[in-house]
């Protein structure tokens, strides 16, 4: 069923694609809010991929990694917040609020890169042009 989480993918893709047909001025804040909002649970959707021989282990490890980096920040969040106690098992419940947790705070650090990109970028084009 976790696999599923791996449709998530589409969201920045589709947002990748939209924003280079549109042509928007701010393109790295659209992708960075895309990819942020999905970043931690496409990674645990991943991790769900070591059953699988070659491939799957090393897509596993991708999870991993990103599951390391991305996925403790809403844990620590709601697990220092009361909600629930921490060492214990998680239901599914408690998993979808550290992955919506992990969603803002991933999606508002992804936005606020992309749109100094996005500054830098049209500081640099404004620039070239008055000279």
């Amino acid at each position: 069923m976790s696999q599923y989480l791996l449709l998530l993918a589409l969201i920045p893709l589709s947002c990748f694609k939209l924003t280079k047909i549109f042509n928007s001025t701010d393109k790295w804040f659209y992708r960075g809010l895309s990819v942020g909002l999905v970043i931690a649970p496409l990674s645990y959707g991943l991790l769900q991929f070591t059953y699988l021989p070659v491939i799957g282990k090393f897509l596993g490890m991708i999870g991993l990694l990103l599951n390391l980096t991305h996925g403790t920040a809403g844990y620590f969040c709601l697990a220092g917040s009361g909600c629930f106690e921490p060492g214990v098992l998680l239901s599914a419940s408690q998993l979808t609020m550290i992955n919506l947790v992990n969603g803002v705070i991933f999606a508002s650090c992804y936005g606020i890169i992309g749109y100094s990109i996005d500054r830098k970028l049209e500081a640099e084009r404004t620039d070239v042009a008055w000279h």
